[in-house]
C-alpha cells in the first residue's frame, strides 16, 4: 500500500503552521484526524470535518465532505470519516481541506507532495519537519490569536493582566506559549505511542509514562507511581502535553536517591522514628510526648531558636504536634497503651535514610480525598519542575479541572482553594529539608524539597 507524504498548512497563518508527514494509506480518514490534532498541537474539544471542496469558493454538487459517525447533525450525504482509507481520498490527488472548531473555524489544507512505497518497519505516520505551535484554543480565530500574542507581549497595555489570565488559564502550565515552538522529536514519540505502542518501549497502561518491565531500572516510575496514575486520568490530548512537558523537563529521568540527600530530606521525621525507636516512647498521662522528649527534638532540629516560650510542651509546641499529627497520618507511628509506637514498616526502615524517605513519600497520600491526591500530586510536580513558587496554584489548579474536579462555587479555582486542596501535603513539606522554621518564615524554599518532590511523584 502506498505512503503519502503530505503538507499540512494552517491558512492564513503568519509566520505559517505548517507540518510536512508521511501517512500509511491504508489509515482510515478517523486516524488522519487524530494525526492533525496531536501534530498540530490542538486538544479535540470541538468537532471536525474533512472536505474536498475549497472552502474559500462556492461548492460544487460532487463536492464530498467526511465527518465522525458520532456528529448526530451531520448533514444528508455526509460521508462517515470511518469509511475512508486516507488511500481513497488522497490516491486521485488533492488538496483535502480539514476544518477544527466551527466557531473559531480553523482551516487547515492538506496537500499531497510525493506518494512512497510502503516500508513495513516504519511507523504509521512519521513526522517530516514542520514550524510553529497551534494557536491557542478558543482564542477567536487567527485575528484573536495574534491579538492575544501583542497583548501578552505588552505590559503597558490595558488587557495585559486580564489576558495573561486567559493565556494562563487556557494553555495551562505544560504546553509551551511561545509561538515558534514545534518540537519534532517530541511529536514523533507521541505518534509512536499512538500508532505503534508495543514498539515504543511504553507498558500497556493510560499514562503512556512507563517503560516495559525489561527496560525498567530503579528509579524508574511504575504503574503504581502516584503520577502514572494522575495521568492517567486526563483527557488523552492533555495526557500527551503532560508527557512531553515531563519529557522536556527531566521528570521522566530515574530518580536514585543518596543516603546523605535523603537523611537531610527527611531530618524531622527521621529523628521521630529514632526517637520513638523499636520499644515506642511512653506518653505523658494525658497523652503527650514527655516534655524532655519535646525539647530535645526543637533543638536537634533547630525549631528552637526562633520560638517563643520553652518548647517542652508538645500542646504548647505545634511545631512537634504538627510533626506527630502528620506521621500519624502518614502510618509511620500510632499511639496504644499510652505508647507512641512504630509501624512495621517504619521500625524496619529504622537507620536507614533511603527507606525512611520512601516511607515518607509513600505515606504523603494517605488518608487523602482523590481530589486532595491528585492535587498532591500536581503540587509536587510544580516543585519538581522548578515552578516559581506563587505561580503554582495555577498549575494545580489547571491539572483539577482538566481532571474533572470542580470549585465548590463552581467557578475557576482561586489560590484559597488549591490552598486548602493542599493543605496536608504542604503541611509536611513544610517540616521537610534542613532550612528550618525561620527560613520558612523568610519565604525561602530548602532546595532539597526538588529532589523529595520528584521522588514522591514516583
Amino acid at each position: 500500500m502506498t505512503r503519502y507524504r503530505l503538507r499540512v498548512t494552517l491558512v492564513g497563518s503568519e509566520p505559517e503552521i505548517w507540518r510536512t508527514f508521511d501517512i500509511d494509506g491504508n489509515l482510515k480518514m478517523r486516524m488522519l484526524h487524530l494525526t492533525l490534532q496531536l501534530i498540530i498541537g490542538w486538544r479535540e474539544s470541538h468537532l471536525h470535518a474533512f472536505t474536498d471542496a475549497d472552502p474559500f469558493t462556492r461548492p460544487t454538487a460532487d463536492a464530498r465532505r467526511w465527518e465522525s459517525p458520532d456528529f448526530e447533525d451531520a448533514e444528508e450525504g455526509t460521508l462517515s470519516e470511518e469509511d475512508f482509507t486516507v488511500g481513497d481520498v488522497f490516491g486521485s490527488g488533492g488538496p483535502i481541506w480539514y476544518e477544527y472548531d466551527f466557531g473559531d473555524g480553523w482551516i487547515h489544507r492538506l496537500d499531497v507532495i510525493d506518494q512512497l512505497p510502503t516500508e513495513s518497519h516504519l511507523t504509521a505516520v512519521v513526522l517530516v519537519d514542520g514550524a510553529n505551535r497551534a494557536p491557542f484554543e478558543d482564542s477567536g480565530a487567527l485575528h484573536g490569536y495574534y491579538d492575544k500574542l501583542e497583548i501578552a507581549a505588552d505590559p503597558q497595555h490595558p488587557e495585559h493582566e486580564s489576558i495573561t489570565d486567559w493565556i494562563n488559564a487556557t494553555v495551562g502550565p505544560w504546553a509551551p506559549r511561545g509561538p515558534g515552538m514545534f518540537d519534532l522529536v517530541a511529536m514523533q514519540s507521541e505518534l509512536n505511542l499512538l500508532f505503534n505502542p508495543e514498539e515504543s518501549g511504553m507498558a500497556g497502561d493510560m499514562s503512556g509514562i512507563v517503560k516495559i518491565k525489561a527496560h525498567r531500572g530503579l528509579g524508574d516510575i511504575d504503574e503504581a507511581s502516584p503520577i502514572a496514575s494522575f495521568a492517567s486520568e486526563l483527557p488523552p490530548p492533555i495526557r500527551s502535553e503532560l508527557r512531553q512537558h515531563l519529557d522536556r523537563t527531566g521528570m521522566l529521568a530515574p530518580v536514585v536517591v543518596d543516603v546523605d540527600t535523603a537523611a537531610r530530606v527527611i531530618r524531622p521525621f527521621a529523628w521521630l522514628m529514632e526517637t520513638v525507636g523499636a520499644d515506642g516512647l511512653a506518653l505523658t498521662s494525658a497523652g503527650w510526648m514527655p516534655p524532655a522528649t519535646v525539647l530535645a527534638g526543637m533543638t536537634e532540629l533547630g525549631w528552637i531558636d526562633d520560638w517563643i516560650g520553652k518548647g517542652n510542651r508538645e500542646d504548647l509546641t505545634p511545631p512537634m504536634a504538627n510533626l506527630r499529627e502528620a506521621a500519624q497520618r502518614m502510618g509511620l507511628v500510632r499511639v496504644q497503651k499510652g505508647r507512641l509506637l512504630l509501624s512495621v514498616h517504619a521500625k524496619k526502615a529504622l537507620g536507614d535514610p533511603v527507606r525512611q524517605l520512601r516511607l515518607v513519600a509513600t505515606g504523603l497520600y494517605r488518608k487523602l480525598s482523590d481530589a486532595e491526591t491528585d492535587a498532591a500530586v500536581l503540587h509536587l510536580l510544580a516543585i519538581a519542575d522548578g515552578t516559581p513558587p506563587e505561580e503554582r496554584w495555577r498549575s494545580v489548579a489547571f491539572g483539577l479541572e482538566m481532571c474533572g474536579w470542580r470549585s465548590s462555587s463552581g467557578w475557576r479555582f482561586t489560590a484559597q482553594d488549591i490552598r486548602h486542596a493542599t493543605f496536608q501535603v504542604q503541611r509536611v513539606l513544610n517540616m521537610l529539608g534542613e532550612g528550618g522554621r525561620r527560613a520558612r518564615l523568610r519565604d525561602e524554599e530548602d532546595p532539597l524539597l526538588a529532589a523529595f518532590a520528584r521522588a514522591a511523584l514516583r
